[in-house]
């Protein structure tokens, strides 16, 4: 980042942020662009009010005293000259403790105009859904408005009527003031119409709305007592919107209520403020009560918790998700950005209002510092997220998990207990607090530098492991044996007939394919699931804690070598394509493979999407915005969450006219319900393009050689909405019609699944696309004479908690069994016709399938033991249900404990899973 970059963060993005917050949260209550410009404007000019009338009071000071002095200071203009004049200036100034540049004063109102101008300028511009909004007479909220027309000449009207309410705002301002005092505002307001005049009407019109507030503010300035107005004002506001949002919401809308509720109490600060300075008053001793660093630490902490600690605990948690195989920007990038903008939100601006206030209410933002410092760091460290949401790289959840009532409850009276404290203690003394947050300050510091460490270590050996990357050359042969396995990444099993009922073509296009739904995995996660796929028995859960003297590392490397080495020991040429967790990292280290002259492992995710170059530019700036919002988002108290999540936007709006100012997509998905959206997920587009792109790195070749090819794709792992019927990738989606008249879809043999939900409906989407997308393989298979002669394993490492079948949730726990159902579909050499099996199956039954009847004998090349399922026949199989998803140890020698079932024959019914502890 530049140093001009830096200081617009830092001074102007806090401020866009702000605006975009109010502006989103008005759309989302009142869904009507010009009614938002009008909250806005109103939420806006009485947010910064305190601040304005304390630069209008510095500036009567200043003004004062000029006028105090001027009568001296114009007879020693007039009867002095030279050195003697400035001499004598310089004396008198002195004594009356005045300095020429105090003049400054007077402009302190026009300054802090400016950087709230930009940043309104620079949201407001470019904002989407003014585009094409009519207002009264002006018919595009995103254009001038070009009101008057003369001839061929077309005038815009609001700039005229803004300029005009500002000149009369200062007017009324600077009444008996001399007309050198008046000249900087008439100039100022000249210079906005110049800079507005040719701006959106919605722009300018919002600027109007501020000029007409700062006309009411003057005006009420003239009158008696106008602080005791403003408060009573605010007040009435404040009630109101708390009264509306009883009356409004009281249907279950809790959200909406939350933030009018709070709204209500902000507005209702002015006076809450004069009590609460009473409250932490003791016999009027204000030294005791105010030590002059303590604001500054506690905004400092604030920062520094929200800027540069939580948004490197999440990318220091999985360094590799927030890096791209073609672009690796080093994510320390985010981090810079986030701290920028947190400083200016905490340090900055709240210290613009701190300076500025008087002593009194610098008392009440010194205490609501340490409070805020205190309940913000309890919200993050005690009442922290529920593990089973997983968090993509633009910091949304897979799936959104509101906090409960309880956990809502209990947080906020935490939170008022130690408001309550903090006052009971201030009331005496506020150093023990300088003391408190200095320490925290220094600890949080401390674990910000751990974790920027580990940060820069990971990118290095992200750097490196990258720097070999090759893309995949995948040979099947037309005359010898060719074994594929292609391991669907949460690809749920349950959903077969439902897709293949909905595009019966899928049919034939499987022909030879037996499908196993009786299946399931020994654990709901990759780092579970993926060894047992590709090493079979020895390699699940239950046998991987059994070796507890051998690192997790080490077992998982094991099996991932197991098949290709197995196969090219017995003369297959064998290749493996993005195998999972490689040498235990999130992004694998294939030089595990080195060293084996027949196995060949490739990188496909990621090369293939041509859309990596819109992507990166554009979740890049997601991310700049988003990683401070998460940080607001996490040390909110739970009641706010969903306020401040938004479904994954974070209160954002489309700040272009199409949605995608670098290309055809936006990035990442917005969804609106379950049948619309808008934009794509890029983690979907880097598998999917993958998987698309099978037979541009398929060779067929005409010899009796044999193959092996293993592969790893996430295209089904994603929730992402597609456009129906044809499942295809589209920048608006609106399946409306389509879901309303195709319901029975989801009905099969008199089995219906719950589609209630966008993720329920993004899977069913993104698994029916993989299938459609490996039909295109399998036509280029069959054209080219290289089916029969292919075994072909469809597998995946685990299912999901879709909740597709109320009656398979294990109520003791609310386990969700399809968590562990994923798909294992078989098609062998040369068998036809597509089968359901409902034989009893888990996906360790892989390396068994792929190898029976052409590798005789099997035995695991690293330990010794035959390679069988005979286990499986051995009693009811354990399966894992441990949150702890996460690849971050790798000295690890056991899985992270978790919950722990048994189950046999039929997966189906409820009653053959058995809970057997948490350990």
């Amino acid at each position: 980042m530049s140093f001009w970059e830096i200081l617009n963060t830092i001074i102007i993005k806090p401020l866009e942020l702000l605006f975009e917050f109010i502006f989103s949260m008005s759309y989302s209550i009142i869904p009507n662009p010009a009614v938002c410009l009008i909250i806005m404007s109103v939420s806006v000019n009485l947010l910064i009010l305190p601040l304005y009338r304390r630069a209008d009071a510095i500036q009567m000071e200043a003004r004062e005293k000029e006028d105090k002095i001027r009568p001296v200071t114009d007879h020693i203009k007039k009867y002095f000259k030279g050195d003697e004049k400035v001499m004598m200036l310089q004396s008198y100034y002195k004594e009356m403790h005045y300095h020429p540049l105090s003049s400054l004063k007077s402009l302190t109102s026009l300054l802090l105009q400016i950087p709230f101008f930009m940043a309104a300028y620079g949201f407001l511009s470019h904002l989407a859904l003014l585009d094409g909004w009519k207002m009264g007479w002006i018919d595009n909220l995103l254009e001038p408005d070009g009101l008057l027309v003369i001839g061929s000449l077309s005038i815009n009207v609001l700039p005229i009527l803004m300029t005009v309410i500002n000149i009369i705002s200062s007017e009324i301002y600077t009444r008996g003031q001399p007309f050198k005092s008046k000249i900087v505002l008439y100039l100022s307001a000249a210079i906005f119409l110049v800079l507005l005049y040719n701006s959106p009407s919605g722009l300018v019109f919002y600027w109007t709305l501020n000029n007409l507030f700062s006309l009411v503010k003057n005006v009420i300035s003239r009158m008696k007592d106008p602080a005791l107005i403003f408060k009573i004002i605010c007040s009435v506001m404040g009630l109101t919107l708390g009264i509306t949002g009883f009356l409004l919401y009281s249907d279950g809308k809790s959200d909406k209520k939350v933030f009018l509720l709070t709204v209500g109490m902000i507005l209702m600060l002015p006076l809450l403020s004069a009590l609460f300075v009473k409250l932490i008053k003791k016999n009027g001793d204000a030294k005791k009560v105010t030590p002059g660093s303590l604001f500054w630490i506690g905004s400092s902490y604030m920062a520094v918790l929200t800027g540069i600690l939580i948004p490197s605990d999440v990318i220091s948690s999985c360094t590799e998700d927030f890096l791209g195989s073609i672009n690796a920007l080093d994510p320390t990038h985010y981090i810079i950005y986030s701290a920028c903008v947190s400083f200016g939100f905490f340090v900055l601006w709240l210290g613009v209002f701190y300076l500025l206030m008087d002593r009194d209410t610098r008392r009440v933002f010194t205490l609501m510092a340490v409070c805020v410092s205190f309940v913000s760091t309890l919200d993050y460290m005690v009442f922290g997220m529920d593990k089973k949401g997983m968090m993509n790289a633009e910091l949304g959840f897979d799936r959104w998990i509101e906090p409960d009532s309880f956990l809502k409850l209990i947080s906020l009276v935490s939170a008022l207990s130690i408001i309550v404290l903090m006052i009971l203690i201030a009331r005496f003394s506020m150093k023990p607090f300088v003391i408190i947050v200095s320490a925290g300050l220094m600890s949080i510091a401390i674990l910000c530098g751990i974790n920027l460490v580990r940060i820069h270590n990971d990118y290095n050996e992200y750097v490196r492991i990258m720097a070999n990357t090759q893309t995949p050359d995948v040979k099947i042969s037309k005359n010898g044996k060719n074994v594929v396995v292609l391991m669907m990444d949460r690809a749920i099993g349950a959903l077969v007939p439902y897709i293949f009922n909905e595009k019966p073509e899928l049919y034939e296009a499987f022909d030879g394919f037996t499908y196993y739904p009786n299946t399931i995995s020994h654990g709901i996660y990759t780092n579970f699931g993926a060894p047992e796929l590709y090493g079979g028995y020895e390699y699940n859960t239950t046998s991987m804690n059994l070796r507890s003297d051998e690192k997790l590392k080490d077992k998982h490397n094991e099996a991932l070598l197991l098949m290709p080495v197995v196969f090219s020991e017995n003369g297959y040429e064998s290749v493996t394509i993005d195998p999972p967790y490689a040498d235990y990292r999130v992004v694998g280290d294939y030089t595990i493979f080195d060293g084996y002259e027949h196995i060949h492992a490739y990188r496909a995710k990621e090369l293939y999407n041509p859309y990596w170059e819109d992507a990166f530019v554009q979740q890049k700036a997601v991310r700049e915005r988003n990683f401070f919002c998460y940080s607001l988002f996490r040390i909110a108290l739970p009641l706010y969450r969903e306020i401040l999540y938004d479904e994954g936007r974070y209160n954002s709006v489309e700040r272009s006219k199409d949605g995608s100012e670098t290309g055809e997509y936006s990035f990442p998905q917005y969804r609106y319900g379950i049948s619309a959206a808008k934009g794509v997920l890029n983690t979907f587009m880097d598998s999917y393009t993958a998987l698309e792109a099978m037979t541009s790195f398929t060779t067929i070749v005409d010899d009796s050689s044999d193959y092996f090819v293993m592969m790893d794709n996430t295209t089904p792992h994603n929730f992402m909405l597609l456009q129906e019927p044809d499942y295809t990738v589209a920048e608006v989606v609106d399946n409306t019609a389509y879901d309303e008249a195709n319901t029975d879809r989801f009905t099969v043999n008199g089995r219906t699944i719950s589609i209630n939900n966008w993720y329920q409906m993004g899977l069913y989407h993104t698994n029916a696309a993989m299938y459609r997308s490996l039909a295109k393989w399998f036509s280029y298979l069959k054209e080219n004479g290289a089916w029969d002669n292919t075994r072909i394993i469809i597998v995946a490492d685990h299912g999901y908690e879709t909740g597709y079948y109320s009656d398979l949730i294990y109520q003791e726990t609310g386990f969700d069994t399809e968590y562990a159902n994923p798909v294992l579909m078989v098609k062998d050499f040369n068998s036809t016709g597509f089968v359901t099996s409902d034989e009893f199956m888990t996906n360790a039954d892989t390396p068994t399938l792929a190898m029976s009847g052409v590798i005789d004998d099997p035995v695991n090349p690293f330990t010794g033991n035959p390679i069988n399922n005979d286990d499986k026949y051995s009693g009811p199989q354990n399966v894992l249900a441990s949150y702890s998803w996460w690849i971050t140890d790798r000295e690890a020698t056991q899985f992270e404990p978790g919950e722990w079932y048994t189950v046999h024959d039929n997966i189906f019914d409820i009653n053959n899973w058995e809970y057997q502890g948490y350990h």
